[in-house]
């Protein structure tokens, strides 16, 4: 039998920054603006992370996962 241990998980963190919805940028590098689907804590890291979507150059659609303290709300903006 074949037994997996994930071990103590980690501490219950702190409400997300952000929400599903908000429109983000890296708050490092900046980027295109990110549109936040997910977030939450999660197994295998410390924090809250968020999963993000945006339109890449050649329109493709991209989504990636980043910790919550690498993102900052996108300053300019267009609203439906």
């Amino acid at each position: 039998m074949l037994t997996m241990r994930l071990g103590n998980r980690p501490a219950r963190s702190a409400k997300p920054a952000y929400r599903a919805g908000d429109v983000l940028t890296l708050n490092k590098s900046g980027g295109r603006p990110m549109t936040a689907t997910w977030t939450g804590p999660v197994l295998f890291a410390p924090g809250n992370w968020l999963i993000c979507q945006w339109f890449g150059n050649d329109g493709e659609l991209q989504q990636e996962m980043f910790p919550e303290e690498t993102l900052e709300r996108a300053h300019s903006t267009l609203t439906a």
